[in-house]
Parts: structure tokens; sequence; C-alpha cells
């Protein structure tokens, strides 16, 4: 299996073979990838940005990459850059294990793991005892079929695999391996009013 995976792991890893630990790679910040995922949310608002980490965990891409291709064997599917909001205190146990949709307590639009295409809105939407020492976490999220709903939903309707909601701004997704933390972004939040 590790010689498997190995063949796609994404060259810019710091992978060694017969490594299927999973680890995090601070980014220099004079990068590009530093400065292009900085930028992306700091358009939306000015975040303070402590650091920018990269998750490098085979086990964890190698399921995301069977998903992805499960379902291009049934259809279209996009992969969609979206943001996920938690406390900085999370960031291990997701960074080994994924997000665990079983975890979910705020379900308006669906009993899932939320993510949003806005940092900011991720920001402002994230639950209160998150804290101010934050990460917001950049990951790929593959779509099929979503159902646009407006109201609470517990799972999405027959054929469709996610839910999206407020004109847009949430993204739930409810099965394993659909999503893969691929970036964690570090930063302070201001406490809202």
């Amino acid at each position: 299996m590790e010689s498997i995976i190995e063949r796609f792991i994404p060259s810019e890893w710091t992978y060694q073979s017969g490594a299927l630990s999973c680890h995090l790679v601070e980014l220099d910040e004079y990068t590009q990838m530093y400065a292009n995922l900085k930028q992306k949310v700091s358009r939306a608002f000015n975040l303070g940005v402590r650091k920018i980490a990269r998750v490098e965990n085979p086990y964890l891409w190698a399921q995301y990459l069977l998903r992805k291709e499960e379902y291009q064997t049934n259809g279209v599917v996009r992969e969609l850059e979206l943001f996920h909001d938690t406390s900085s205190h999370n960031v291990q146990s997701i960074v080994e294990t994924n997000l665990d949709w079983r975890r979910a307590h705020r379900v308006k639009y669906g009993r899932g793991v939320s993510f949003s295409p806005s940092p900011a809105y991720a920001n402002s939407e994230s639950c209160r005892s998150n804290g101010t020492d934050r990460a917001l976490i950049v990951a790929k999220v593959l779509v099929q079929n979503s159902e646009t709903v407006a109201t609470s939903v517990k799972l999405p309707s027959k054929g469709y695999d996610t839910t999206v909601g407020n004109c847009g701004n949430v993204y739930v997704k409810f099965y394993d391996d659909e999503f893969y933390p691929n970036y964690i972004i570090y930063y302070t939040s201001r406490r809202r009013r």
C-alpha cells in the first residue's frame, strides 16, 4: 500500500518513503504559497495571521483520492477550496483523523461538517467557545451533487452529497473522506460584540 500512496503524494510534500505518519509543515512567510493564502484571507477581512502550515497526512490523502475517484466514476465532481474555522486546540486531532461530521453541533443546513467559500463568513460563524486563538482550515472539498436548503435538515435528499445554504455561504458535507484539510492558518480573531 505504501508504494501506491507514494505515487500520489503531492510534489511539494516533505514525505519520506515509508513514513505514513502525519505532520504539519510550517510555511516560510516568504514563499508564494504563504503569500497566496494570506492574501485570500486578508482580502475578506484583516486577520492577525500568526503562521500557516501544510497538512501532510498520507493516509487521509489516500482516502480522499479514493473517494474522489469513486465520485469520478459516477459523473463529474468538483473539487472546491473551502474554509472551516475552529479553535487552534482542535488542530492536532483534525490533522490526524480529519474533520468529523459526527461532532457537528450547529447543524442548521445539515448534520455534517460545515465549510464556507468565505474565510470572513467562516470566522464570523465560528462557535464562540472556539475563543480568539483560532485556526482556519483550508480544505479541498469534493462536491458532486449539491442541494440548496433554506431550513434545518439532517441529511441531503437522495442523490445529493452536499447541502448548500445561506445564499451559498455554507456547504455541508456528510460523509467521511469527502474533504482533506490541506492548510491550517493560525490567527487571532477579534471578539464579537
